[in-house]
């Protein structure tokens, strides 16, 4: 079994919504502070979980690393704010995110869209693609979207792990296990390189900043142990 790299895509609602204070950044990191200052509220508990995937991934004070990070912003449009970083160290990915602000609506629509784009922009055959994606609200979501950023991985040889999170309540997450169950399906469906196993794809709710950021660091767990078989949400 070949080593596993990844091109790892954090899709992250940055909604009017996550300027709510009943969350905030997590206790503890070396980043709180920084992050407090900018975003005391749900955004702010969201860059914390993400700065934690970074550093279980080893994204430390020293690279180039094996995997490339992209990060994207939604709310009523989709930004990729990091694209294909292999080499920047985990504060220095948190100093590009840090001064975001919260606001807008919410379109899953183009936040899968901006995600594919990015993904086809910096494929590489090196890396196998995981999407992260996490909203703390409900919006409608197209088959057809999911269904062609899943589609394009295959087609250029790498299935996509897809991890959703609801950073929200149980009830509004319904799109969100919509996409995790189509990733699910056109991982079954393409064929398999016993060399290279599929992270199986997961749906996870994280109803608070802890959790959330034990979500995270799980995920990146997770890449360390591929498996063939797919889990179900």
């Amino acid at each position: 079994m070949r080593p596993s790299n990844f091109s790892a895509f954090t899709v992250n609602l940055r909604s009017g919504s996550m300027t709510y204070t009943d969350r905030l950044p997590l206790q503890g990191q070396p980043v709180t502070a920084r992050i407090t200052r900018s975003n005391n509220n749900r955004f702010g508990a969201v860059l914390s979980a993400v700065y934690g995937f970074w550093i279980t991934r080893g994204s430390g004070a020293t690279g180039p690393r094996r995997d490339a990070y992209s990060v994207i912003t939604f709310e009523s449009y989709a930004r990729s704010q990091i694209s294909n970083d292999s080499t920047s160290t985990s504060d220095q990915l948190l100093d590009r995110l840090v001064q975001l602000r919260a606001d807008g609506g919410t379109d899953f629509d183009a936040a899968l869209k901006e995600t594919r784009t990015t993904m086809v922009n910096n494929w590489s055959t090196d890396r196998s693609p995981v999407v992260v994606f996490l909203s703390d609200g409900e919006c409608w979501v197209n088959d057809n979207t999911i269904y062609d950023l899943c589609n394009e991985a295959v087609s250029r040889g790498k299935p996509l792990s897809f991890h959703a999170v609801s950073f929200g309540q149980d009830s509004s997450s319904t799109s969100l296990r919509r996409m995790v169950t189509v990733a699910e399906r056109v991982v079954q469906d393409a064929p398999r390189d016993p060399l290279t196993p599929v992270v199986p794809c997961s749906y996870s709710d994280a109803m608070d900043t802890i959790r959330l950021a034990e979500t995270f660091i799980n995920i990146a767990d997770s890449l360390k142990k591929p498996r063939a078989a797919l889990l179900r949400a």
